[in-house]
C-alpha cells in the first residue's frame, strides 16, 4: 500500500468516525428528549429536540470542539478528544414524580447508546456483510458502549449523576452540579484515573457483544 492510499484511508477511517459519533449523540440526545416528552414535560419537543436531524443537537462549543479534534487526529496529530451534544432542556416540574422520571430521562441517553450498540453488533453477527463493514461496525459499536459507561459516571452533570441525587439532599446536589470549576475539576481528577479502565470495560463488552 502506497502512502496516498494509506493516508486516504486514514482519511475515510476518520470520517466514518466523526459520522458514528454524531448520529450516536443524536440518538441519545433524542432518546433524552423522548422520554421527557413521554413523562410529561414537551420542553424539548417543543424546542425542536424530538429530532433525529443532528443540527438540532449541535453544541456550538462541545460539538464543535469534539469534530474539530476528531479531524486533527485524522491529521496524524495526538490530542485528546471530547466534547458533548447540545444538553436537553428538560422542566421536571412537569413530572409526576420529578426524581424517579427526572432519573429515568437522564439514563434514556446512555442506555439508547447500549440499544444502538446491540443493534449494530446483532448486524455483524448474523448480516452477511464484508470484513471491512464488519470492522467499521465493531467501531462503531465499541464507541457507543464507551460513550454509554462514561456518560454513567456519577458526576455532575453527566447522565450518570442524577443516581448521586438520589441519595443526596436536593440542596448539595444542584450545588454540585451547578458549580462548573468543581465538575471540571473532579472530571479531570476522575478522567485521568478511569480512562483506562473505561476503555478496557468498553473493549471486554464490545467483544461480548459481537461474539469475538
Amino acid at each position: 500500500m502506497d502512502i496516498s492510499t494509506a493516508l486516504g484511508s486514514q482519511l475515510l477511517l476518520g470520517l466514518f468516525i466523526i459520522f458514528i459519533v454524531l448520529f450516536s449523540l443524536t440518538i441519545h440526545e433524542f432518546a433524552h428528549a423522548f422520554v421527557a416528552n413521554l413523562f410529561g414535560d414537551p420542553t424539548a419537543k417543543l424546542e425542536g429536540r424530538l429530532s433525529l436531524n443532528p443540527l438540532r443537537h449541535w453544541d456550538p462549543i462541545g460539538t464543535t470542539l469534539l469534530v474539530g479534534l476528531l479531524l486533527i487526529r485524522m491529521v496524524g496529530v495526538s490530542v485528546p478528544v471530547f466534547g458533548w451534544g447540545k444538553p436537553v432542556p428538560v422542566d421536571e416540574r412537569n413530572f409526576e414524580n420529578p426524581k424517579t422520571y427526572g432519573l429515568q430521562t437522564a439514563l434514556a441517553g446512555p442506555m439508547s447508546n447500549f440499544v444502538l450498540a446491540v443493534v449494530l453488533a446483532i448486524g455483524i453477527r448474523f448480516l452477511p456483510i464484508s470484513q471491512t463493514i464488519s470492522s467499521l461496525l465493531e467501531i462503531a459499536v465499541y464507541l457507543n458502549i464507551f460513550l454509554m459507561f462514561f456518560n454513567l459516571l456519577p458526576i455532575p452533570p453527566l447522565d450518570g449523576s442524577r443516581i448521586l441525587r438520589l441519595f443526596l439532599p436536593e440542596q448539595t446536589y444542584f450545588a454540585l452540579a451547578n458549580n462548573p470549576f468543581l465538575f471540571f475539576g473532579i472530571f479531570f481528577l476522575v478522567l485521568y484515573y478511569l480512562l483506562d479502565y473505561l476503555v478496557i470495560y468498553s473493549q471486554q463488552l464490545t467483544i461480548l457483544l459481537i461474539g469475538g
